[in-house]
């Protein structure tokens, strides 16, 4: 592909954003403002992050490696220099790498070929105005070069108290609000698990409170989108919009997810994310319905702009193909043989410290790791004793009844052993920098 197919592509990140608030809730409309571009978006059904905290997905998006692989478990580690990233690789092929996200400043995200002394800002808050005004700027430029930049936003994240405009949609009264939830929920970004109280009756109020939040984050879009639109950027440029992780609303008892509740869980409502890939050339509604991770990204918008994928990212799928049929015009050509409809069945594998963001150097060794293959999903915790779950999604979807001896969790205990024994060893120290050279040792 000529420069002429190149686009722009723009990946916006929403922290804690659950893929079962995407459309609606509570009979209100979550996304009017997505819901416009839904003729040209693609949306992936079943798309999983790879860790249940921001940093590991962050890191497997742009890596193309899952969390087990790329060993960025703490909020201490750093990628490894010699990696090969999405930015990096699409700097080579002539895009400007702009960066959007104050997060590039931290030692987790130093290598991915963000500037980290262009970092803005933290934002100021859910109305903050910085990415639509430097979007607009964009457009003003002389280079007439495509360009790649990430915006990770926080909002629909702990704690869940928008604006009153927003809360009215889904309670009549903030009256409906116990007390507890308010104080915390509404009012702390951090709820360690079991230093509150909470009750089943209590996960309405939390969900319509969060819904609330996501509708928040739709206007934001909304100005992204108007601002692309109006500087005459918005047909010429590849949306992303995905997220790190879900949270957990009192499914299972608790509220947040690793870096919140510092105890990290692997339940499909900390690990399905939204997916989508907005594109003038997808004629849509496009549903994407194969089990797709995070990582697969970097191949895909590589795949999309004309680069060949490296090798160095075994854990990912070229999704593009999945977008032939929908895509018009200029068509992409596969960039890996990872392309294969078998490919789209590979295990997904999953892994969080303990407390993720949240953990201290003496809780190294205190982790949680799994995987699903198809239905079957394999659960093994190691926060001092060791604890097992194998679940059956088909009979059992919202992960309530485990079993947790026996010979089938003995072969999926082993088959998870398999599945990363194959782990590439391109850590300068092993011990050190691969998290599965430790958990064989605990687990094995």
């Amino acid at each position: 592909m000529g420069n002429a197919a190149k686009r722009n592509i723009l990946i916006l990140t929403i922290d804690a954003w659950r893929a079962d608030f995407v459309s609606s809730f509570a009979g209100v409309s979550l996304t009017p403002n997505l819901q416009q571009l839904a003729g040209h978006t693609a949306t992936c059904k079943q798309a999983y992050t790879s860790a249940p905290w921001t940093t590991p997905g962050i890191v497997s998006m742009f890596t193309g490696q899952d969390a087990l692989s790329h060993g960025v478990g703490f909020r201490w580690s750093e990628l490894h220099k010699n990696t090969q990233t999405l930015p990096s690789l699409l700097a080579k092929t002539g895009y400007r790498i702009h960066n959007f996200c104050y997060k590039t400043s931290s030692c987790n995200y130093r290598d991915f070929g963000f500037a980290p002394q262009h970092a803005p800002d933290y934002p100021g808050g859910p109305e903050d105005n910085f990415l639509p005004e430097i979007l607009a700027r964009l457009a003003e430029s002389d280079e007439n070069r495509p360009w790649l930049g990430w915006y990770h936003y926080k909002y629909v994240h702990l704690p869940y108290w928008p604006a009153p405009e927003y809360r009215r949609l889904f309670l009549s009264d903030d009256l409906q609000v116990p007390i507890h939830v308010r104080e915390t929920v509404g009012r702390l970004a951090t709820i360690p698990r079991c230093s509150h109280r909470f009750y089943s009756h209590d996960r309405d109020i939390v969900q319509r409170l969060y819904a609330a939040n996501v509708l928040r984050m739709d206007e934001f879009l909304g100005k992204v989108f108007e601002s692309l639109r109006a500087s005459g950027q918005l047909e010429s440029t590849t949306i992303i919009i995905t997220s790190d992780h879900g949270d957990e609303h009192l499914e299972h008892g608790h509220l947040g997810h690793a870096s919140t509740a510092r105890h990290a869980t692997l339940y499909e409502e900390v690990l399905r994310i939204p997916l989508l890939l907005i594109d003038s050339r997808i004629d849509g509604p496009h549903m994407i319905r194969e089990l797709v991770q995070i990582q697969d990204l970097m191949p895909t918008l590589l795949s999309l702009a004309g680069v060949m994928a490296p090798t160095t990212c075994p854990d990912a799928v070229d999704l593009s193909p999945l977008l032939f049929e929908s895509l018009r015009g200029d068509r992409v050509s596969p960039s890996t043989s990872l392309t294969s409809s078998q490919g789209f069945q590979r295990p997904l594998r999953f892994h969080s410290s303990r407390m993720g963001f949240q953990a201290e150097r003496c809780h190294a060794n205190q982790s949680i790791v799994g995987f699903r293959e198809g239905p079957m999903k394999y659960v093994v915790e190691r926060f001092g004793r060791e604890r097992r779950w194998l679940f059956d999604l088909d009979v059992d979807p919202l992960e309530q009844n485990p079993r947790q001896f026996g010979s089938a969790v003995r072969q999926a205990h082993q088959r998870l052993m398999g599945l990363c024994r194959g782990i590439n060893g391109t850590h300068a120290d092993p011990h050190e920098r691969s998290p599965w050279r430790r958990l064989s040792q605990l687990y094995g």
